[in-house]
């Protein structure tokens, strides 16, 4: 594939139209007996997790639902007053869920934390550290360490040989499956499949998808870390170009039955809206210019603007009372998402019809779509006929 540029935190929103707006190159390789992604155009020193990174997903009860299921899984497999550590808990969404539960003694780190539980330490790990844990959790941390055996290897002289290590990463499988050209970031460094992410261990005691088969997960000790396969790593022969042209093909199809719409919300402000508005804008154009703005329901990226296409990031309020939406229409980003979408906007703004509501990952819009546009001309065809 020839290298690209796209924005390099997409969920660090800019507070304003002249803010700093970054890029970093993309080109991605594959790993050919790992089957293991990653993009060899990465540089770490590029990202900075600060406050001004927000992906905080917690304000989605969907979302919420989904970390229950991922506590209980781990809950399940431990006695009460067991260590937990999560590496890279951001905001801490997922540690609170532990907190309020009190079965679990955690601690948890991350440089971009915000709040004000002293059991969480706004630092990363290093060598020197030896910790006391019965389970270490690494939710959507791995996709964004370069060479990351080296970094589970680091873990693993961290924390005891019997504790066990539960991994919640990205499955390549699904973006693949699906051809999402979106769901490629520059902070995700990795992208694995399940026999990738399997490959560390010598040994795994659970894994599987969840989360819409959008995400997997990993469940293994550390003294079952087995680097063996890895060991070729560095050699350039043991690679090859990953294919990036389907997906622009797919995106181009994706974005085809959207063109006779003039005015456009896109939901959702996160990876996905980030990145789909990037390649919209260098793909259309003319369709691009269709949009209106992006809806998000995390208050601290309402106000802001989108990296690198510069879109106003509101809140549902704005859409549901703008006179604007008369004749516009809404996509969601993330399938995910769709029905709870959908509902809130039923209840808010049920003037709002339904039928302009848009999965964007979804083969049924060009269907759809037509579908809408026949209602349309039978409506105008009995106003005139009044």
């Amino acid at each position: 594939m020839k290298k690209i540029s796209l924005p390099i935190l997409p969920n660090a929103p800019l507070s304003a139209l002249k803010s700093s707006n970054y890029e970093g190159e993309f080109k991605l390789r594959r790993h050919r007996k790992l089957q293991f992604v990653e993009n060899v155009l990465f540089h770490a020193k590029k990202i900075t997790y600060k406050s001004t990174y927000q992906n905080d997903q917690s304000n989605s009860e969907l979302f919420r639902s989904h970390m229950t299921k991922v506590y209980h899984k781990i809950k399940n497999k431990f006695s009460k007053g067991s260590k937990l550590v999560e590496v890279g808990c951001g905001k801490g969404q997922f540690l609170e869920i532990v907190k309020n539960d009190d079965h679990f003694d955690y601690r948890g780190f991350d440089t971009s934390y915000e709040g004000t539980d002293n059991k969480i330490e706004k630092r990363y790990l290093t060598e020197k550290d030896r910790i006391q844990a019965d389970v270490v959790v690494l939710r959507h941390t791995l996709e964004h360490i370069p060479s990351p055996h080296k970094f589970l290897l680091l873990l693993s002289k961290i924390f005891p040989s019997k504790a066990l290590i539960f991994v919640e990463v990205p499955q390549l499988d699904w973006i693949e499956k699906n051809q999402i050209l979106f769901d490629f970031t520059y902070e995700h460094v990795n992208y694995f499949n399940t026999y990738s992410l399997c490959s560390f261990f010598s040994e795994v005691i659970e894994n599987g998808n969840f989360f819409g088969g959008q995400a997997q997960y990993l469940l293994a000790k550390f003294s079952s870390l087995d680097l063996s396969t890895w060991e070729n790593y560095t050699d350039s022969s043991a690679w090859v170009t990953y294919d990036f042209s389907c997906y622009y093909d797919a995106f181009r199809k994706l974005i085809n039955p959207f063109k006779k719409f003039k005015k456009i919300w896109v939901w959702g402000g996160a990876t996905k809206g980030v990145l789909f508005l990037k390649h919209l804008s260098n793909c259309d154009k003319k369709l691009f210019k269709s949009i209106l703005g992006v809806i998000d329901i995390n208050p601290m990226k309402q106000g802001n603007f989108t990296p690198s296409t510069l879109i106003k990031i509101v809140p549902p309020k704005t859409f549901f009372y703008e006179s604007v939406n008369k004749d516009a229409i809404v996509i969601v980003m993330n399938p995910n998402y769709f029905s709870e979408v959908k509902d809130l906007i039923r209840r808010e703004s049920p003037s709002f019809p339904s039928d302009r509501i848009f999965d964007l990952c979804t083969s049924k819009n060009v269907e759809k779509i037509s579908s809408y546009q026949t209602n349309q001309k039978h409506v105008i065809s009995e106003l005139e006929h009044a």
